[in-house]
């Protein structure tokens, strides 16, 4: 008899570059920690990339987050859809697809979900682990987020 059980399969890029399109979800960007962006500017300036950040959520006294405000990242490299500063990518970046839904969509996920059991590489997990940890609880405790799409901050529904 055949079993319907499907086989696993790890999660691979296949540099699709769909993941660098779509960094603006319903409501808000890609979020990267106020030390990233820094980075991210520097790295734009040296590499004269036009790259718009606004803030993603505050304290009530400060941005604590900030969020990419255009769908396409600036440093994805459009003719060859790679990153033009992968060693130096933010977090978000790393921890790809394992993100709050909304943001990018993955080739390989699609492709293979159907007929896969997907499991995430070590390396891939930790990222995943890593973003969440730095990135969710800072969400959490904001007061204000800024809704990219209506232009405006909103009180945080989601703060505990």
């Amino acid at each position: 008899m055949l079993s319907l059980q499907k086989f696993s399969k790890y999660w691979r890029c296949l540099s699709c570059g769909e993941c660098c399109k779509n960094l603006v979800g319903k409501k808000f960007g890609a979020a990267v920690t106020g030390r990233e962006k820094q980075r991210l500017e520097i790295l734009a300036s040296r590499r004269a990339v036009n790259m718009h950040l606004v803030p993603l959520a505050s304290n009530g006294f400060s941005v604590t987050l900030w969020q990419f405000a255009e769908s396409v990242c600036p440093f994805l490299d459009k003719a060859t859809n790679q990153c033009k500063i992968y060693e130096w990518r933010p977090a978000l970046c790393r921890a790809f697809p394992l993100m709050p839904s909304g943001l990018g969509e993955c080739e390989s996920l699609r492709q293979d979900s159907n007929r896969y059991k997907i499991m995430w590489p070590p390396g891939q997990l930790a990222h995943g682990k890593a973003y969440f940890t730095t990135v969710l609880p800072l969400l959490r405790s904001a007061r204000k987020v800024y809704n990219l799409n209506l232009g405006r901050w909103e009180a945080n529904v989601r703060q505990v």
